[in-house]
């Protein structure tokens, strides 16, 4: 499979729920592309669609649909980065992963496992917010040695 290192893939969807599964499906075809095997973009589908919920319930107010969550895919010889982009309010993300880890995950819904879920299926996250920028939360899934492209 050839693949373009170095290439940029980017998704604009309006802030709504229905459009988390356009992303997930668009990042797991640029990691199929990639070489990626099923667990893997398994993985990758997963985080993506925390990372996209997370940006729409949190990120900007529900009556501001008209506001975009930017997906960024950049894809490297070594493995895929992708940035999920919100322009809302920000938070602390310190603050977010202490009370997460302090709760546990028992006492946690579905919903409510975002970050920690994230950073437990990917190989690298770090979570940027500030209030005139939003939130970004930077993924990376690196190739594996049996999962070389062509």
């Amino acid at each position: 499979m050839a693949t373009c290192t170095g290439c940029h893939v980017e998704l604009r969807l309006p802030n709504r729920p229905e459009f988390v599964a356009v992303a997930r499906l668009t990042v797991a075809a640029v990691a199929c592309r990639m070489g990626f095997d099923v667990s893997a973009i398994e993985d990758i589908k997963v985080a993506v669609g925390e990372a996209c919920t997370n940006a729409i319930e949190h990120g900007v107010p529900a009556e501001q649909c008209a506001e975009m969550v930017t997906i960024a895919c950049r894809i490297a010889d070594d493995g895929l980065s992708i940035t999920v982009h919100d322009p809302g309010v920000g938070f602390e993300p310190g603050a977010a992963a202490s009370a997460a880890h302090a709760a546990g995950t028992a006492t946690l819904t579905e919903g409510g496992l975002g970050l920690l879920l994230i950073q437990a299926l990917m190989d690298d996250v770090e979570v940027t917010s500030t209030p005139d920028d939003g939130t970004r939360v930077r993924m990376v899934k690196y190739l594996r040695a049996g999962e070389d492209r062509e």
